[in-house]
């Protein structure tokens, strides 16, 4: 079995992922701009270009007159891979809507078509209102969703997902509200595969292993942790307002941020305007990754109050209570309220300090909290069972 992928990008933790999947019997080949496509892969991502199982097919690129990515390669590398199946994503699935050459050349040759979204910022087929309870935003936190424009793009996009949809034979998500989602664009439930996303968790809980043993290297505290990279749609703002509120009374606590970024002198300012020099530590980007283990397992809770997702994951392998808002999905299927962590209420420092703060005060159940983290990567989302899933979701496309 042979399945194309079409990407921005080769991120960190989709090479081993991709590597698992072929091990299990899958023959892959991604293809990718040829350059960095900023604009699909996201800025500050980082990409691996390293050897793997899987094949890499390169395509040049140019923007559609519809203003996003196009792979001017993908048809010629069809027609010579002769795949069984290929899977487009955001936006190259535009690219198909677009370009009809592209459509009779997958259905000509029998090609099965999976449709890959997590799917984040989609609202039900017919609802621009969802936007109004979940607007957009870039991640300088200036707001997407307004003007007649926006909402003329998101119709017209509502109506180019719906024919995608319709001539698709399956979709994999990476979060489990695709299947509220989905069927609202005529997708039957058979159809959607739900296979999570993941970092690799092996190495990971390798690598922790080797943390224990060693020694400790920071000083021993009630550790707030945040790792991102520091722009303002992750709202570390938020979460040192959040620490400022409740700091006075746990004297033996600390907030450390790693990641740098563009925000960095202003979050610095900040937390020396609420008098936190000393108690907000900013270590700056780390990436040693047995570093950021000691780092990970050294510290009590870790919080992402704004974007964010597979360092949920990460946290989880490290034992860690999570607490977040409104992610890009994926943290539904990670965090359950008062079992592995918190929400707080979205934009508000007062709910995420109550948060933190109920669990500083409660080590015994922070420490239950994360030991049914690690549970969960352990037994449900890890590396082995998302690479089952898309194998499982490969199969049940080709043979039904």
């Amino acid at each position: 079995m042979k399945v194309v992928f079409t990407m921005g990008g080769i991120t960190h933790y989709l090479s081993p992922l991709l590597d698992n999947v072929v091990r299990k019997g899958v023959d892959v080949v991604m293809v990718i701009p040829s350059v960095k496509d900023n604009q699909t892969i996201g800025k500050g991502v980082k990409l691996v270009n390293n050897e793997a199982l899987y094949q890499v097919r390169y395509s040049e690129i140019k923007q559609g007159w519809y203003g996003k990515t196009i792979l001017t390669d993908l048809k010629t590398i069809l027609n010579e891979e002769k795949p069984d199946i290929v899977v487009l994503g955001w936006p190259y699935f535009l690219q198909y809507f677009f370009d009809r050459q592209l459509r009779l050349l997958i259905k000509e040759n029998n090609i099965k078509l999976i449709i890959r979204e997590i799917p984040f910022q989609v609202p039900p087929f017919g609802q621009l209102s969802y936007f109004k309870e979940n607007p957009v935003y870039d991640e300088n936190m200036i707001l997407q969703s307004r003007g007649m424009s926006f909402f003329i793009r998101a119709l017209c996009t509502m109506y180019i997902r719906k024919f995608v949809y319709k001539h698709a034979d399956a979709t994999i998500n990476y979060a489990s509200c695709a299947y509220d989602i989905l069927p609202s664009y005529g997708v039957n439930k058979d159809k959607i595969f739900v296979t999570y996303n993941t970092p690799n968790t092996e190495s990971l809980i390798r690598l922790r292993e080797k943390v224990l043993s060693a020694p400790p290297l920071l000083e021993k505290k009630q550790r707030i942790l945040h790792i991102g990279r520091l722009v303002k749609w992750k709202r570390v703002d938020l979460l040192i307002d959040a620490y400022a509120k409740i700091c006075p009374n746990y004297p033996d606590s600390e907030l450390t941020i790693i990641g740098n970024g563009p925000e960095m002198e202003n979050l610095q300012y900040q937390a020396e305007n609420l008098g936190l020099t000393g108690r907000v530590v900013f270590v700056g980007a780390i990436y040693d990754p047995f570093t950021l283990g000691q780092y990970m397992h050294e510290s009590s809770i870790y919080v992402l109050a704004g974007m964010g997702g597979l360092s949920i994951n990460e946290a989880m392998c490290y034992s860690l209570p999570v607490i977040c808002s409104v992610c890009d999905g994926t943290e539904k299927d990670l965090i359950q309220d008062g079992v592995n962590g918190y929400y707080f209420e979205s934009g508000n420092a007062d709910s995420l300090a109550k948060s933190i703060e109920y669990l500083l005060r409660n080590p015994q159940m922070m420490k239950a909290f994360g030991d049914v983290s690690l549970k969960k990567i352990q037994e449900e989302i890890n590396l082995d069972t998302v690479s089952s899933r898309f194998v499982e979701a490969f199969k049940k496309t080709l043979f039904s």
